[in-house]
């Protein structure tokens, strides 16, 4: 009887366990939702998208290549933006390109939230959803327009890096350096880490570098989501800040000052 009940209650903390980790479960998966499910860049309707929420950026399908941003579902290519230039800036200043591209296809105000490549569940080519989403609003500050030398500079090299010579501008942290996957056809990364010991990782929370070409030469650049991560909105995040800016902590990440 002895051994009967031990074993009995061992089947019930082995219960127990499996009911408390599918709870677990259940909270990951909700706390993973949170990012971006009721948040700004969430559009669902439930008037003809199903309520998808990835759907007005991203398509499983049929993506657009021209965007370096995954199977990305926004058509149309680079605008004839303005970018901000100064004399002080050490470094080059591309054509707006890289992820900047896909942020500026919604934050640009040149055509609806809700035009998009693939429609759910629609195949290939079905344009629009219509599902009432609009355009931006023209007198909110998410609505950037296509200049943008009002802006904090996108495209530019991050503390004036110069050809063959690395970082040459003392006035910016220096930033870290990693291979990434195979995916990614083994090309550099850059970022900047942001805890107050470096662990070395690129975290969602660093300042993110992007990758692009000056001269057959990958560097770092600063793009849109060098600051912003377009999936970690929530009430107490309205702008997607990849941490917190209290006392100036996102401008000091990068800058020395």
């Amino acid at each position: 009887m002895q051994v009967e009940s031990r074993w009995s209650a061992v089947r019930l903390g082995a219960a127990l366990c499996a009911v408390m980790a599918a709870a677990l479960g259940w909270c990951a998966t909700a706390s993973a939702q949170s990012g971006i499910v009721g948040s700004k860049h969430d559009l669902a309707t439930g008037t003809n998208d199903n309520y998808e929420v990835c759907v007005y950026c991203h398509t499983p399908h049929g993506g657009n290549a021209d965007v370096e941003a995954p199977l990305w579902n926004k058509p149309g290519g680079v605008q004839a933006y303005r970018t901000y230039d100064s004399a002080t800036i050490d470094g080059k200043i591309l054509p707006v390109g890289s992820v900047s591209t896909a942020c500026l296809s919604c934050h640009d105000g040149t055509q609806a939230m809700d035009t998009v490549i693939n429609a759910p569940g629609s195949g290939l080519g079905d344009g629009r959803i219509r599902s009432g989403v609009g355009a931006l609003s023209p007198n909110v500050i998410a609505n950037l327009g296509v200049d943008l030398r009002n802006d904090h500079p996108v495209g530019v090299q991050y503390g004036g890096f110069a050809d063959g010579r690395g970082q040459i501008d003392p006035d910016f942290v220096n930033s870290a350096t990693g291979l990434q996957s195979a995916l990614m056809l083994g090309r550099t990364r850059w970022w900047v880490d942001t805890e107050r010991v470096p662990n070395a990782n690129r975290d969602k929370t660093d300042m993110i570098l992007y990758t692009r070409s000056v001269n057959g030469v990958d560097q770092p650049f600063v793009e849109c989501a060098t600051c912003h991560d377009p999936h970690r909105g929530s009430g107490t995040n309205p702008a997607f800040m990849r941490l917190t800016n209290k006392g100036s902590n996102i401008c000091l990440s990068c800058h020395v000052k």
